[in-house]
């Protein structure tokens, strides 16, 4: 062969082998085994698989069920194929729904997962790449019932007046039986006072086992303008949650505002001056004026109010309302209160501040100085006895 030929033939190799290598990296998976447990016979659960691609081009990824229980199993979404990307990774949802004749016992399948037509990537070169992936399916089938959900994300949106309130709350099926969400809604006045109503609502759809119901409902309230508070439970999950909303006038603006956190040292000595601060962040669309206002107790009995200045938030900002209290008595107080603003208030935060007599910090300082150093004479002593037990003990040898 003519050596000029020779270089140019390497490099179409190697640039051959690194494009099959390319193309056979393309395709990544997150699961390499799915197992259902507890699955009744006739019942259903569902696991996600994504599917990602290390390509900028669309890749076509096909799915199918083998094994024993591949009948048991389908595919969400209901199609062919997949078109992936690496900016666009795809979601196969594997359901399993066993027959309601199936035997107690644990089953095992697999789902294949293949780019390109009949599971290959025609490469720039013309080559088929074969890129597949097994994931290992185990279905472990009970006769045993579990009534078992997880609750949470509930909100009430504020409404202008006649309007109806939206209820929004997240269930998760956790057993294998079908759960129907109900809610329990307790609404208090502003000030946590004086219950105004109580409503129930029981939502339209039950929720398979393992999966997750996002709901919404629009609930006639019929309250007045103003702020309330909600206490939402989901008594079958078994969890609840408190929360705030507001009615407003016809045209209304809603403010919103979130107590980030109450800032002050934990520690402190008889007649220290300390500052304490309450962050506060205007959520809303307009300047709202806040202040803080609470109380400093001790053993459950008030020693003193703290209220801050009034100050102006503009949207979206990060207001610290300063203070500063000081105590003449040891022990441990307790900071609480609220961020008030445009005729609202926040959630309840607090903070405890442990207050040393005068000149304890620096004795306790002293008494660990003092402990160090007897320890580590000690220690020193210690060493020196088996220094000279092991010295003695030598000489007597030679002796």
């Amino acid at each position: 062969m003519d050596k000029r030929f020779v270089l140019p033939a390497i490099v179409l190799l190697a640039f051959f082998a690194f494009s099959i290598s390319a193309e056979a990296t393309l395709l990544g998976v997150n699961r390499a085994n799915l197992n259902y447990e507890a699955v009744l016979r006739g019942g259903y659960a569902e696991q996600p698989i994504v599917v990602s691609a290390g390509t900028p081009r669309n890749v076509q990824v096909f799915y199918e069920a083998r094994g024993d229980i591949a009948d048991w199993i389908r595919f969400e979404p209901d199609e062919d194929f997949l078109i992936v990307n690496e900016d666009n990774p795809g979601t196969i949802n594997v359901v399993v729904e066993p027959p309601s004749d199936a035997r107690v016992d644990v089953y095992e399948g697999t789902v294949m997962i293949m780019t390109g037509p009949l599971g290959e990537i025609t490469s720039s070169m013309g080559t088929n790449v074969v890129v597949a992936f097994e994931v290992k399916i185990t279905v472990n089938i009970t006769d045993t019932q579990i009534l078992s959900c997880n609750a949470g994300g509930f909100s009430l949106r504020d409404a202008e007046i006649t309007d109806p309130v939206t209820l929004s709350a997240s269930v998760r099926n956790t057993g294998n039986v079908r759960v129907r969400p109900s809610f329990e809604i307790s609404v208090y006045d502003q000030f946590q006072e004086t219950k105004v109503l109580e409503y129930e609502y029981r939502h339209s759809s039950e929720v398979l086992p393992t999966r997750t119901l996002n709901a919404e409902a629009s609930l006639d309230l019929g309250l007045q303008p103003g702020q309330y508070w909600a206490e939402i439970s989901e008594p079958v999950c078994g969890q609840s949650s408190l929360v705030t909303f507001s009615v407003l006038e016809r045209g209304g603006i809603s403010d919103l505002g979130e107590f980030v956190r109450l800032n002050n040292d934990a520690w402190a000595s008889t007649g220290e001056i300390v500052p304490v601060s309450a962050s506060f962040r205007n959520r809303g669309e307009r300047t709202v004026s806040a202040q803080f206002k609470g109380i400093v107790s001790r053993d459950g009995r008030i020693v003193e109010v703290l209220e801050s200045s009034i100050i102006d938030v503009p949207p979206g900002e990060l207001t610290n309302l300063e203070m500063f209290f000081s105590s003449e008595e040891p022990g441990q107080y307790k900071i609480s209160g609220r961020v008030h603003y445009n005729q609202k208030i926040t959630f309840e935060k607090g903070s405890i501040v442990n207050v040393n007599p005068s000149g304890a910090e620096e004795s306790e300082g002293f008494d660990m100085i003092l402990t160090l150093f007897i320890a580590v004479m000690l220690i020193t002593f210690v060493l020196v006895v088996l220094i000279v037990t092991k010295k003695t003990k030598s000489n007597s040898r030679v002796l």
